[in-house]
């Protein structure tokens, strides 16, 4: 392989941010933002869907925003309206939710269900909040539904084992109810959120309060500092101190009333599959006898679990954590304090567009930020800014199998989703237990993983296509009998690099590329020669990040 392809496959300077050589610094006068540089239109395309919609653009959405970049916004639109989008808003949610575990108190087996069935179900129970708030998303519902429905959205399986009235002969993700007795509050009465933010005797529902805070309200609890102004020897000395010290109080006056809300799924025997895979309505009057303060959400009185859902739809931090955290999601970092602007403006936008997350989503892919290919400032300011950014384990998932029809699977487990059996830490993935934000760089293990995938989804695209005859998804225009030199063959390795990589192959490339096709195809055929080739493409730095 010659030095050019090399650097393809070794890369260790993804997402650096340093100026383009071929722009100008500009002296700003030290200015609180960075000036950025918008990627190039086909580049963005790119960007948005395999952000909005998980797969790549075709090669005519390519062609038509080289021609007119203004019909990006069209485009993206379109993406929007896409049935991917919800499978997209799935996996953005489940990087900050953490829902998307592998392992919950009640197992498979619980339920009697066949081992095969170990990934679906783990998969169901985490993904049913999450799916919740993308179906209110894609059907275009104000945002506090997600927190004020007397619905949930569950598939077949979900429906076999729980207390929902799920259509008899259906499957797939449907909006059902729950017939236990539960309160219509959207996610917050959701098994999928509990089961992962469970609790026990002494900690009483306050990582549940604690969690609603952070994923609500942006309020984390945690990080705030905390001081003690006694030691504490035992389980009484704590509950005596958080409802009398000041410095327990400064966070317990806040997250007690709230928690005292929430024991209708207060388990009087946890790993037992009835207590966990009900409501107990007869137990919330529990939260006041136990926590000793009654239901209030921040200093409002409420009563109980059934009125938290309009509490949260009318504290106006609900809106600004929407606005923040998808511009997180999409900008690929943590929010900072100079964005405050931008994010106060996305939120007033929000509102203005009765609160549909839609919206939001298209407001935040118009911003400067998400659009950045390029740090023109290099004083230092803004060096978080992800210019570049990998993509996620799902992303990955979703683009090579539409490219090439490979999907990495073992004993029912998708090996891009899970940690048990698979391989999604090692890609940069969150697991929700150990690992809670998305890995920015490339590091070993995301290459060698990376490498796999890319030699497994070429090798079965390329026998698929070219040995067996079948549907053509990636090698449209040649056969194994195309050499170098023939048009169908220099034209295929041109449209590649276009549909994979969203920029057009230069002459250096191609004559890399076809050197490299006839040194494997003399060796051992043009088959395995075009599995090469579409193995480096698979793993080039400019597929692997957007």
């Amino acid at each position: 392989m010659s030095a050019g392809l090399g650097a393809l496959t070794l890369w260790l300077g993804l997402v650096a941010c340093g100026p383009d050589p071929a722009q100008p610094v500009v002296d700003t006068g030290a200015p609180l933002r960075p000036e950025l540089v918008d990627l190039a239109a086909p580049r963005l395309l790119r960007r948005m869907s395999l952000d909005l919609r998980g797969v790549l653009p075709t090669v005519a959405e390519l062609d038509r925003v080289e021609a007119d970049p203004g019909a990006l916004s069209e485009l993206r639109d379109a993406y929007l309206d896409d049935p991917g989008f919800e499978e997209r808003l799935v996996d953005i949610f489940a990087e900050r939710w953490h829902t998307r575990v592998d392992v919950f108190d009640i197992e498979y087996y619980d339920y009697h269900l066949d081992p095969i069935e170990e990934f679906a179900f783990e998969r169901a129970v985490g993904e049913e909040p999450l799916r919740l708030m993308a179906r209110v998303a894609v059907e275009d519902r104000p945002w506090h539904d997600i927190v004020t429905t007397d619905t949930t959205v569950a598939n077949e399986l979900l429906g076999s084992i729980w207390p929902l009235d799920y259509p008899e002969g259906e499957t797939g993700w449907q909006e059902v109810h729950y017939t236990d007795g539960r309160p219509a509050v959207g996610v917050l009465a959701t098994n999928g959120l509990w089961w992962r933010y469970n609790t026990d005797n002494s900690n009483m529902n306050r990582r549940r309060a604690a969690a609603i805070a952070r994923l609500l309200l942006c309020e984390d609890f945690l990080a705030r500092p905390v001081s003690f102004s006694a030691q504490t020897s035992d389980l009484g000395d704590v509950a005596q101190a958080v409802r009398t010290d000041p410095y327990c109080l400064a966070c317990h006056s806040a997250i007690d009333p709230i928690a005292a809300s929430l024991f209708g799924f207060w388990w009087l025997s946890q790993y037992n599959v009835f207590e966990e895979t009900v409501y107990h309505p007869e137990r919330e009057p529990l939260g006041e006898q136990y926590l000793q303060v009654e239901a209030a959400w921040f200093g409002e009185p409420m009563d109980g679990l059934s009125e938290m859902g309009v509490r949260v739809a009318n504290d106006p931090r609900f809106y600004r954590c929407t606005a923040e955290t998808m511009a997180a999601s999409l900008w690929r970092r943590e929010i900072q304090t100079t964005d405050f602007a931008r994010i106060e403006s996305l939120r007033d936008d929000f509102l203005a567009a009765d609160a549909r997350l839609r919206v939001l989503v298209s407001d935040v892919t118009d911003t400067p930020e998400y659009r950045a290919g390029a740090l023109v400032d290099t004083s230092g300011i803004g060096e978080d800014e992800m210019t570049r950014r990998l993509l996620t384990p799902e992303q990955l998932d979703r683009a090579v199998e539409e490219l090439t029809g490979f999907s990495w699977r073992y004993e029912g487990f998708d090996q891009l989703s899970n940690d048990e059996v698979g391989f999604r830490i090692l890609l940069g993935g969150v697991d929700g237990t150990n690992t809670y934000a998305p890995q920015p760089d490339p590091g070993l293990t995301w290459a060698y993983a990376t490498k796999r995938l890319a030699q497994a989804a070429a090798d079965f695209a390329v026998q698929r296509e070219l040995v067996l005859g079948g549907d053509r998804r990636l090698l449209t225009g040649v056969t194994a009998e195309h050499q170098p030199g023939d048009a169908a063959f220099d034209e295929e390795l041109a449209r590649l690099h276009w549909r994979l990589l969203g920029e057009r192959a230069d002459a250096t490339w191609l004559d890399e590329v076809t050197t490299l096709w006839e040194d494997v195809a003399a060796e051992e055929g043009a088959v395995a020669a075009w599995t090469t080739v579409v193995t480096v493409l698979l793993r080039d730095p400019l597929f692997v990040s957007t």
